[in-house]
């Protein structure tokens, strides 16, 4: 490609601007803020196109920082040769109005492009990315020589690994190296060994709980159905001992009491009250002692009427009739009495008993009911353990199985990640020697025309390190100064642009001189004038460039801005 014209209708300050250009060295004067750069950024702009960026970045981006000053429209146009023919592009940048049209010149008509707003791939096939870092040479930023050197030392890994500056294969290793710490967990085999000793593998928790689960139910069905296993109770009188009967004779006595003060007994109530006074059987209950008594009453009523004073003898037989009389009508009434009171006294025994027999079953029953329901709880109690312990058991399951997908899943990313370097770090050696060997002998032979013979030999070695001849020895680019890493720079651009670009684009150069003494200047012209084949485009405020390449007899076309 050559660039025959440049047309900047509104771009930067510029409104209106033609400026043309020949085949050979065109040289682009201008001072300070005169549009050397802004020039610059037209023609890549214009073969490339403008990407806006999005965000608070947005407002300080290539595209505003070229916006036309005067607020016109945002356009322009290049005109430009290739061995297929005479072409013009013609952009309108305005991100609502943005256009490109490439027509060819000869025939009018318009080119489809295949990349939307981009030539690459249409007019051209080098990619942005590439141009920028081999034949669109600017000034180098104010850096120490330290950071100048990893500079180009990466540069050269990314250009020669990937033939585009796009790719940064360093810093793609460095993150892959920062990346492989995330999956580099130690405390995961800790923690699965912690849990893994929690683990009660020797235990049956479903059979537990089977077991459990069989005792509740038993215990439930005792509750449900208490005359399972009941026994049968014949009720009997229950002694009692003399504190407890004489505590309950109180008590009897006491209620009584009360209601006798509310209602008159009964003849019954009479005679169990009489029972109840009676206490324990006395020797009158031995019916050998009524009689016995009922005989000494006789005996008396005989003996009065021995001493009775009347000699009649009929009398006496009376009084005697009469006590023995007495006596035996007596005892029949009391043994019938004591009949009566013995069957009533059987009969209260009797109900006392069934009574108390019935309490103490009643009682029986809440006591087992009580034991079985305190038993349920106990159960269900050790139930709940059991599930709570088989419910952690499965928990630490489910932990160490996610920790150890976890541990495959990183094993796998790991895995990944060392090939990835494994092949960068590789292919460093493949580039040294498919790349290196060309990329030495072109950047000696340039290194030593820009620096007059005083470095004669430029290695870069299998770690894509240069090392630059001096005397005997090679020494590493530390040891340089600035301006020597400079022309090191950009002997390495027009090296790899002869390796790696095949067509021939326009070699662009923004003001780099400005540090040059005027050998250094010299010496670099002189080898950038070897490059003839290439349109060659120099921004610079150095009014001696032009006289240098009179000198150096290398035809030349000066332009002011």
């Amino acid at each position: 490609m050559r660039i025959n014209k440049l047309h900047l209708q509104d771009f930067g300050k510029f409104h209106d601007k033609d400026i043309s250009l020949t085949p050979g060295v065109n040289i682009i004067y201008g001072g300070n803020e005169a549009g050397k750069t802004t020039t610059k950024d037209f023609i890549i702009d214009m073969i490339y196109g403008i990407d806006k960026a999005r965000g608070v970045g947005a407002r300080f981006d290539h595209y505003e920082k070229r916006k036309p000053i005067n607020g016109s429209a945002y356009s322009g146009s290049m005109e430009f040769s290739t061995d297929d023919g005479e072409y013009i592009v013609e952009r309108n940048f305005s991100k609502n109005e943005k256009k490109t049209v490439l027509r060819n010149l000869d025939t009018g008509r318009e080119i489809l492009l295949k990349k939307e707003h981009d030539l690459c791939g249409t007019a051209i096939e080098t990619d942005k990315s590439t141009y920028l870092n081999t034949l669109c040479i600017s000034q180098m930023e104010t850096a120490t020589d330290k950071a100048i050197a990893e500079k180009l030392n990466n540069y050269i890994v990314n250009m020669a690994s990937s033939k585009s500056g796009e790719i940064d294969a360093l810093g793609a290793v460095a993150k892959l190296k920062e990346k492989r710490k995330e999956f580099t967990d130690k405390e995961i085999d800790a923690k699965i060994a912690e849990l893994t000793s929690k683990l009660q593998l020797d235990r049956d928790f479903d059979g537990e709980l089977e077991a459990v689960r069989e005792e509740y139910r038993k215990a439930e069905e005792k509750l449900n159905n208490p005359d399972a296993d009941k026994l049968q109770f014949t009720p009997i009188k229950n002694g009692a001992t003399a504190e407890e009967e004489e505590r309950q004779r109180r008590i009897r006595e006491e209620e009584e009491a009360k209601r006798e003060a509310m209602q008159p007994l009964t003849k019954k109530q009479k005679d169990m009250k009489m029972l109840r006074n009676m206490g324990k059987k006395s020797a009158l209950d031995n019916p050998f002692v009524i009689i016995l008594l009922a005989l000494v009453l006789m005996a008396i009523f005989v003996g009065i009427a021995y001493v009775v004073p009347v000699n009649v003898p009929q009398v006496k037989m009376g009084i005697m009739a009469f006590g023995i009389a007495l006596s035996l009508l007596t005892t029949i009434r009391v043994f019938i009495r004591r009949s009566a009171l013995y069957k009533m006294l059987d009969e209260i025994e009797i109900e006392q008993g069934f009574e108390e027999a019935k309490n103490d079953t009643t009682s029986m029953d809440i006591a087992k009911r009580t034991e079985i329901v305190n038993l349920l709880s106990e159960i269900k109690v050790k139930q709940e353990k059991l599930l709570k312990e088989r419910g952690e058991q499965e928990q630490y399951m489910k932990e160490i199985s996610e920790l150890k997908a976890k541990n495959s899943s990183n094993n796998v990313e790991l895995q990944a990640i060392d090939l990835a370097i494994k092949t960068i770090t590789e292919l460093s050696e493949e580039i040294y020697d498919s790349f290196g060997g060309v990329l030495n002998e072109q950047v000696s032979q340039i290194i030593s025309k820009i620096t007059g013979n005083r470095y004669t030999e430029v290695k870069i070695d299998d770690q894509l390190k240069v090392m630059v001849k001096s005397g005997s020895s090679f020494i590493s680019m530390d040891y340089l100064s600035t301006g020597t890493i400079e022309q090191i720079y950009l002997a390495l651009r027009l090296s790899i642009a002869n390796v790696l670009i095949s067509e021939e684009l326009p070699i662009v150069i923004d003001d780099i001189f400005v540090t040059y003494d005027e050998q250094r200047l010299h010496d670099t012209l002189s080898c950038i004038g070897e490059y003839l084949n290439r349109q060659i485009i120099i921004f610079t405020t150095n009014l001696k460039v032009q006289d240098i390449f009179n000198e150096l007899n290398v035809p030349n076309y000066s332009i002011a801005l």
